[in-house]
C-alpha cells in the first residue's frame, strides 16, 4: 500500500484527531514495508494499529475506513462498504488484535 506515515497524520487530522501515541503506528509501518507478507496482511497490521490501540484522540475508525478504500482503489478491488463498516465495529467493539482473523475480515470486504 502506497501510503506514508505522514499522510495517515494528515487524513486522520481532517476527521478532527490528532496523535496520542504513535508506536503502535511506527510498528504497522515497519511491517507495511516487509514485502515478504502480502498487501492484505500489511493492512491488518496497520487497521490493528489504528483500530485496537487507538492512536488518535478521535476520527480512528473513520481513519480506517478512508485507508481501506484507499488500498481498494490502488489493488482495484470493489469494497462491499456495509460489510467493511461491520468489520471496523466489531474489531473495534470486540478488541480483536489477531491479525490473521483482521486479514480475513479485510479480504472478506474487499474483493
Amino acid at each position: 500500500m502506497n501510503i506514508r506515515q505522514k499522510d495517515l497524520l494528515r487524513v486522520n487530522e481532517g476527521f478532527g484527531g490528532n496523535l496520542r501515541s504513535d508506536s503502535s503506528v511506527d510498528f504497522a509501518f515497519k511491517m507495511m514495508e516487509n514485502k515478504k507478507i502480502g498487501p492484505y496482511k500489511r493492512l491488518a497490521f496497520l487497521w490493528r494499529a489504528i483500530i485496537v490501540d487507538h492512536p488518535f484522540s478521535d476520527g480512528n475508525k473513520r481513519t480506517a475506513a478512508f485507508v481501506a478504500f484507499a488500498f481498494a482503489s490502488e489493488q482495484k478491488k470493489q469494497v462491499d462498504r456495509e460489510l467493511l463498516i461491520h468489520h471496523i465495529i466489531s474489531i473495534a467493539k470486540n478488541n480483536i488484535s489477531n491479525i490473521r482473523n483482521i486479514k480475513y475480515r479485510l479480504k472478506n470486504a474487499i474483493r
